[in-house]
């Protein structure tokens, strides 16, 4: 019944919040994968389905394979967050899975209520990214991990391993996560009955074989593309855009990965309830140790139960995350999602102090709801406080990734979408619209490169507008400034046979808040005009710039008509 309120709040939540307002660029990305997997569908049946779904490398397919789908029945961009709403629930109920194996129904309930809603939980749910599949599917794992009594059930074994798979299939890097499941699957072996440990270690085999054949499924075709992605953008150049340069061991590395969790996952409230719980569970651990006759032998047992398990993987995806410099978004909400569950455990010691943590934990979740729901700007205003070794934390917030995205570029309210930010979707339809028509003088352009690196109208978003209003796929390349933003670098991008020597070009009047690394426009205008690229035309964007359209051999500059100056509203052709 929690789980069909929530999912009514987040439905509500997006029908009001997100229809006919701009997507964040790797929302729009990741939106044109399911609708290019959907047109895969729809043109050629499943065995085109599978093939567009195959040919997305190097983006995980589960999310908008699975909102293809869904599709089938109402095609749209909002669908997508339907999907991720089914994912929350899924969550939830693998949370409170977590929590009843720890510490029973009652503690696992209060475990899950932490979960579902937890600033990340709302986040993720309304923003149309990765992260909340991996974690559902992190804690499914977990959670089918321990239902196995230390591999011994093979069914449950094995549905271990295939949550696993679907996790990588869910995001290619929570590979980071994959070490943490195997660790704490081979101590609960080794640490616990020897008389059959041969048939556990058969099914821990078996359930390696599952994970492996259902991320087979994708990676059989794309492993090296993957691998290649996430060592550049993990440990190679593109990661120092993504995070400080410190050492993998350092208190800052352990400190930022902490104050990411923080900030995105948990907030203030939640994430001091949580670190309690886990000093009281410590603390108890560690009387029990002293107090045993055996030190050893209780030091073994408690290192086998499921609690040290579920802490195994936890740490080590933390472990996992302190290796690279990339914070990434959502990277840590997955292991997040596993501490409630493990916290609410020294409430079976301490059962005196049961109900005033319910009433906290009850108390965070009304105002988590209150301030993601954006009813009352007061509540869903960010507020930071002073954590000791931290610095400043928000322990309230409302203001969503999808919104805070755009913001950094565009003004306007920070925790919700203004009218005026409607008029960036139908700029991206318009450009669509334009570079679909015969504007160069061979026609529509065969590839058009985009030299901005805008926050809200990019690539991505014009793609999808393409997509979404008249089925096709554009030809779409970004130009970069590497090895450097210069006029000789643009011009050699702009005559690279591999990029296929782009006519058409299109820039902004202004870079300012583009995203990391930045290119200059006015460099590659220069560099486009001595190619013999004319300004062709010009579509103004809401905040009083513009998109400059450039095509190679055309005539001049001819005053732009709208969509709406021809009598129809923006991308509204089909075909």
């Amino acid at each position: 019944m929690g789980c069909i309120a929530l999912a009514a709040v987040n439905v509500w939540w997006v029908a009001t919040h997100r229809h006919g307002y701009p997507f964040d660029v790797d929302e729009a990305g990741y939106t044109m994968i399911g609708l290019n997997d959907w047109l895969g569908l729809s043109n050629g049946g499943p065995h085109g389905w599978w093939e567009a779904v195959q040919t997305q490398t190097p983006n995980a397919p589960l999310l908008p394979a699975i909102t293809s789908l869904v599709l089938v029945f109402s095609p749209g961009v909002l669908e997508g967050f339907g999907v991720l709403i089914a994912f929350g629930a899924l969550l939830t109920l693998a949370a409170y899975g977590i929590g009843e194996r720890l510490a029973g129904p009652r503690l696992g309930a209060l475990a899950a209520l932490a979960v579902a809603t937890s600033q990340g939980t709302f986040i993720f749910t309304r923003e149309y990214i990765f992260a909340l599949p991996t974690a559902a599917f992190l804690s499914c794992a977990v959670y089918a991990l321990l239902r196995s009594d230390g591999m011994r059930l093979r069914l449950w074994s094995i549905a271990c391993g295939a949550s696993v798979g679907l996790m990588l299939l869910s995001r290619t890097m929570a590979v980071a996560f994959v070490p943490g499941v195997v660790v704490a699957a081979a101590l609960l072996i080794l640490l616990r009955r020897r008389e059959d440990i041969w048939p556990r270690l058969l099914n821990l085999g078996l359930a390696g074989l599952a994970g492996t054949l259902v991320a087979a499924t994708w990676y059989w075709r794309n492993l090296q593309p993957v691998i290649d992605y996430l060592t550049n953008y993990g440990y190679g150049s593109q990661a120092q855009y993504y995070g400080q340069e410190d050492s993998p061991l350092s208190w800052d590395r352990l400190k930022t990965v902490a104050e990411r969790m923080i900030q995105s996952d948990l907030l203030v409230p939640l994430a001091l309830l949580i670190f309690a719980g886990l000093l009281a569970l410590g603390i108890v651990l560690v009387l029990r140790v002293r107090d045993a006759e055996d030190r050893r032998t209780e030091l073994l047992r408690l290192a086998a139960g499921d609690a040290f398990a579920v802490l195994i993987v936890a740490a080590a995806g933390y472990a996992a995350l302190m290796s690279s410099q990339n914070g990434g978004n959502g990277f840590t909400f997955p292991i997040a999602m596993l501490l409630p569950p493990l916290a609410v455990v020294a409430l079976r010691r301490f059962r005196i102090a049961a109900l005033p943590v319910t009433v906290i934990v009850v108390a965070i979740a009304a105002l988590n709801l209150v301030a993601s729901s954006d009813i009352w700007d007061g509540a869903s205003k960010t507020r930071n406080v002073e954590v000791p070794a931290l610095g400043e934390l928000p322990w309230v917030s409302g203001e969503p990734h999808a919104v805070a995205a755009v913001r950094q570029q565009i003004p306007g309210p920070p925790t919700r979408f203004a009218s005026q930010d409607e008029g960036w979707t139908k700029a991206d339809a318009q450009l669509a619209d334009l570079l679909l028509e015969p504007i160069g003088p061979e026609g529509p352009p065969r590839l058009v490169a985009f030299a901005m690196r805008n926050r809200v109208i990019s690539t991505n978003s014009v793609g999808l507008a393409g997509l979404l209003h008249h089925h096709v796929g554009l030809p779409l390349t970004q130009l970069v400034p590497e090895p450097s933003d210069s006029v000789a670098n643009y011009r050699h991008q702009l005559t690279d046979p591999v990029l296929g020597e782009p006519p058409a070009l299109v820039t902004t009047s202004s870079e300012a808040g583009d995203f990391e690394p930045v290119v200059t426009q006015k460099k590659v205008e220069i560099a486009a005009k001595r190619l013999g690229f004319r300004l062709t035309r010009e579509i103004p964007l809401p905040d009083g710039r513009s998109i400059r359209v450039w095509v190679k051999g055309a005539a001049p500059k001819k005053q732009s008509r709208s969509a709406a100056a021809r009598g129809r509203p923006a991308g509204s052709r089909r075909d």
